[in-house]
């Protein structure tokens, strides 16, 4: 028989079937705590035999609250934004809400879309990355009734009040100002995708600032986009090195191009931190673990901008007079073997 001639089951038939009213088996279904044990056994037992599920936009509607959430992020691939979504997801589920999960590939255009589309479901509170995004985009947020969360990003200008992050100019000025107190002379920021990122553009911004004082030309090399990484920067690592003989430290934009970059070394026997200063960010879990060298890199506390962000979401859904805060959750540069140590 095709499921579409199958009748609905509906909440009345569960009622009927667990012998008590429609009303108790709304509640059961929004407050279980709420039923006593007796009662809740048979309702469930009865929601089991039937297969009922419960109709949550219908009941927002009646409410008059929606009970989902939604994350936007530009990579659901890249270990910290999966990591920080689900820390994100534990927690707001915990408190009674679904999550919306949404992943743009650094796409203005295509986050646009997905802002569109998840507004059409009324979310109790939304979270996107980062303060750069399309006038259309802003426009929805700002005149969409939802309390909206920027993550990732602090110190730059923004639309939006509530904010979770760190400074990524900071970062990018501290990362370069360590490899000159190293002794680099020479520094580069490598990096891909370098005109669809745009935190990666604050974090080369900062670096820019840190060589400009210290009297020294910053180097940008963007590696070709490709799947997978680890060939294009090893690739791009040996053409640099041949072009710009005085290279002696980095600065990548993520770990995984610093790990690709470190494997070159290796097998180039290419001796770090003697000859060339790697660092990473984002201090992803393998990055202490390299072997021969570990990598130093940028830890950027991803537990506390989860917490903070989905506290806020929470906060910000329930009392509509909170308008959300600016938290700074500050980063470590964390140095390893892959660079020589400063005091």
């Amino acid at each position: 028989m095709s499921s579409r001639s199958k009748q609905t089951i509906k909440l009345d038939d569960v009622a009927a079937l667990a012998k008590v009213s429609p009303s108790t088996v709304s509640l059961y279904v929004r407050h279980p705590d709420k039923v006593s044990d007796k009662t809740g056994r048979k309702i469930q037992l009865a929601i089991d035999e039937l297969g009922y599920v419960h109709n949550k936009i219908a009941s927002q509607f009646t409410a008059g609250r929606s009970s989902s959430m939604a994350i936007i992020v530009p990579s659901i691939s890249n270990i910290t934004f999966s990591n920080f979504v689900q820390q994100i997801e534990h927690i707001v589920s915990d408190a009674g809400f679904q999550l919306y999960i949404a992943s743009h590939d650094h796409s203005m255009e295509k986050e646009e879309q997905q802002v569109r589309a998840i507004l059409q479901w009324s979310p109790a509170a939304i979270a996107l990355t980062g303060a750069k995004h399309s006038d259309a985009t802003i426009r929805m947020l700002e005149h969409c009734g939802a309390p909206v969360i920027q993550a990732w990003q602090i110190g730059e200008p923004s639309p939006f009040a509530a904010q979770v992050g760190i400074d990524h100019i900071r970062v990018g000025y501290d990362a370069a100002t360590y490899l000159l107190r190293s002794g680099c002379q020479r520094i580069a920021y490598f990096t891909t995708r370098f005109a669809d990122d745009v935190r990666a553009q604050s974090r080369y911004n900062g670096f820019c600032q840190a060589l400009e004082q210290a009297g020294i030309a910053p180097l940008l090399v963007e590696i070709p986009y490709s799947e997978n990484v680890y060939p294009a920067a090893r690739e791009i690592l040996i053409k640099t090195l041949l072009k710009e003989r005085q290279l002696d430290g980095i600065f990548a934009s993520n770990d995984m191009i610093a790990t690709a970059l470190l494997m070159e070394t290796v097998e180039r026997r290419i001796k770090v931190p003697e000859q060339l200063a790697i660092i990473g960010f984002g201090d992803f879990p393998s990055s202490g673990y390299l072997a021969p060298v570990t990598l130093s890199s940028i830890n950027i506390n991803i537990h506390a901008v989860a917490n903070h962000t989905a506290a806020m979401m929470l906060q910000m859904a329930r009392d509509p007079d909170y308008k959300g805060d600016i938290i700074d959750v500050g980063f470590d540069l964390i140095p390893r073997q892959s660079t020589r140590f400063v005091l």
